[in-house]
């Protein structure tokens, strides 16, 4: 039923920095609505492993480009007297991200020094200073492991993928000395929020939240599942 109604799309989004004001999305207004005690301590990990090591350099070039190409990556969010407002930085208003680097190869037992200090990383994220991404390398005589950090208001499971592969081509890239060259931007965050907005405000959607209405008055009606456990 759909697929009549799907077009390829030509244009190109535009490729320049974004940065400035940007909507909360309604989830991200649900987060903060939730008050909770640490909302700085609410964010996504990943630890990377490669044996032979990374090189710090590299590593640095790549999420250079990464940070100023992924522009919601470089948002803040401030509280202020109407709730919590987002502002995404131009690249050259404070620190993309940060890099810790601590080397344990001298050290025959290190795992629990290891945690400490990425929950530690992962823990010092401040939300409306920024940056919003920290990342930690940690030396081993095993190999090397890449702590990446990102508060969760800006990164969700697909955002990983995309990061992933960018990360892997521009880390490739950056060892053999070439330039990181990533693939070009799809329309930005702001964009998107900005749009959501005007699509929920638009007479049109009058006709979507009645039918939720209705779904949620039915649903009221259902029996409940039952459950194994109650929590």
């Amino acid at each position: 039923a759909l697929a009549p109604h799907m077009h390829e799309v030509s244009r190109m989004a535009d490729q320049g920095e974004v940065s400035g004001e940007t909507a909360l999305l309604p989830i991200q207004h649900w987060f903060f609505a939730q008050e909770r005690e640490r909302p700085q301590h609410f964010n996504q990990a990943v630890m990377l492993y490669r044996a032979e090591g990374f090189d710090e350099t590299a590593v640095c070039q790549v999420m250079d480009h990464i940070v100023k190409h992924h522009d919601a990556l470089r948002t803040v969010f401030r509280q202020a007297s109407a709730g919590y407002e987002a502002w995404t930085r131009g690249v050259d208003e404070g620190a993309l991200y940060t890099l810790e680097t601590v080397d344990y190869r001298e050290q025959a037992s290190y795992a629990e020094a290891l945690e400490a200090k990425a929950n530690e990383i992962q823990s010092s994220i401040h939300l409306s200073e920024g940056p919003l991404v920290k990342l930690g390398l940690f030396r081993t005589a095993e190999g090397d492991h890449l702590l990446i950090a990102i508060h969760h208001l800006v990164v969700d499971g697909v955002s990983w993928r995309i990061l992933f592969e960018d990360f892997s081509t521009g880390y490739e890239q950056a060892i053999k000395g070439e330039p990181v060259r990533l693939p070009y931007k799809t329309d930005s965050f702001q964009t998107w929020a900005r749009e959501l907005s005007s699509y929920a405000n638009r007479p049109e959607a009058a006709s979507d939240e009645a039918y939720w209405q209705q779904l949620e008055q039915a649903k009221a009606k259902a029996a409940a599942l039952p459950k194994d456990f109650a929590y």
